[in-house]
C-alpha cells in the first residue's frame, strides 16, 4: 500500500515527487497568501491575475500546494486548507516541520533517506541518481534529484556538498 502523508498532510497517496519537482517554497506559500487574501476560495484565473502570473506558469504551483495538501481544487476553484492556515499562521521553523513530515512521507525522499541512514556515511549523486532512476526512469531522475535536494535542504533534512557530490543526512531540529 502507498505511503500517505501524516496527519492533516495530503489525503492522497504521496506516489511520486512529480508536483513539487520543480515548484519553490515561496510560490506555494505565494499562492495560499494570494487565496487567503481573497477570503479563502478562488477561481484559477483569478488567482493567476492577482499574483501576476500566466494561468499555465501558475498550474504547476497549483500542482505542488495540492500535493502538499495546502489547497483543495475542484472545478477550476482553489480552497485553502485547515493546513495552509497552519502554515500561514506558523514561525519558519513550525512552516518547516509541517512541510518536513509531508515530504518526509514521498516514497522516494524516503527510500533516499533509508538508504543514507543505513550507509551511515554520506551518498554520492550517483548513488541518489539510481535510486531514484530505478523507481522513475532515467529521463525523471535529474529533475527529481534536484527537488530532493532542495525541499531536503529546505527542511533541514539533508545537506548536499555541490562540489563533492554528496548528500548527508542531517539531524532535524528540536
Amino acid at each position: 500500500m502507498p505511503n500517505t502523508a501524516r496527519v492533516n498532510g495530503p489525503s492522497k497517496p504521496l506516489v511520486d515527487m512529480h508536483p513539487i519537482a520543480r515548484v519553490s517554497v515561496g510560490q506555494i506559500l505565494g499562492l495560499v497568501e494570494a487565496i487567503d487574501e481573497v477570503g479563502g476560495t478562488a477561481d484559477a484565473a483569478t488567482i493567476s491575475q492577482e499574483v501576476e502570473m500566466d494561468i499555465d506558469r501558475l498550474g504547476p504551483v497549483i500542482d505542488a500546494a495540492e500535493f502538499l495538501g495546502f489547497v483543495k481544487v475542484s472545478d477550476g476553484d482553489l480552497t485553502i486548507t485547515d493546513l495552509s492556515r497552519k502554515v500561514l499562521h506558523a514561525n519558519v521553523r513550525e512552516r518547516k516541520k509541517i512541510i518536513r513530515d509531508i515530504v518526509d512521507d514521498v516514497p522516494i525522499f524516503k527510500e533516499v533517506m533509508r538508504m543514507a541512514k543505513s550507509a551511515r556515511r554520506p551518498l554520492s549523486r550517483e548513488e541518489v541518481l539510481g535510486a531514484i532512476a530505478a523507481q522513475v526512469g532515467t529521463h525523471n531522475a535529474d529533475d527529481f534529484f534536484k527537488a530532493l535536494v532542495y525541499w531536503g535542504r529546505y527542511t533541514e533534512l539533508v545537506s548536499y556538498d555541490s562540489e563533492s557530490e554528496e548528500l548527508t543526512l542531517r539531524a532535524p531540529p528540536a
